[in-house]
């Protein structure tokens, strides 16, 4: 008896590769705000693991003391960053455009929509579009065409107008 070799790219491979990043999302969201940092998920011979980096908000310090500069004397105010970050759904490879060659999603200074794509992230070869969730300016484009991105890594900072969501 032979076995056939099922080619990674055959749809009911990719159906089980989509089916698994759903997932991981979905429990991403609903582990939001817990003291969980790692997940894993696994089926068959494909595993998906995400490590969150940083720290939950709850474990800041409210009331800490205050810093003060080299000579003791307080530190300059520091202004709050009002950027929105559109962030890496998953970890992988950022594209700016929808093909080489092809003209960018967004540039700086370009105003962008809820739900409309400012690029894309490639992971195990299916194509992931990135679209904005509000409306803003685009002031910074955090990260390189072609360039590694990890979980919920800013790629795009938006200054907030009026009219959004």
């Amino acid at each position: 008896m032979t076995k056939d070799v099922v080619d990674a790219t055959s749809p009911p491979e990719q159906e089980l590769v989509r089916l698994m990043w759903q997932e991981a999302r979905d429990l991403i969201k609903r582990l939001e705000g817990t003291t969980v940092r790692r997940l894993s998920v696994q089926a068959g011979e494909y595993k998906v693991e995400i490590e969150l980096g940083g720290y939950p908000e709850s474990a800041v310090a409210h009331g800490a003391p205050a810093v003060t500069g080299e000579r003791g004397e307080p530190a300059r105010a520091v202004v709050p960053d009002t950027r929105l970050p559109i962030v890496a759904p998953l970890v992988g490879t950022f594209f700016r455009s929808p093909q080489p060659g092809a003209r960018a999603f967004v540039e700086e200074g370009d105003v962008v929509e809820p739900g409309q794509a400012v690029g894309i992230v490639e992971a195990m070869k299916i194509m992931n579009q990135v679209a904005s969730e509000h409306r803003g300016r685009v002031v910074e484009i955090a990260v390189k065409d072609g360039e590694w991105v990890e979980f919920q890594q800013p790629l795009v900072y938006l200054e907030p107008l009026e009219g959004g969501a």
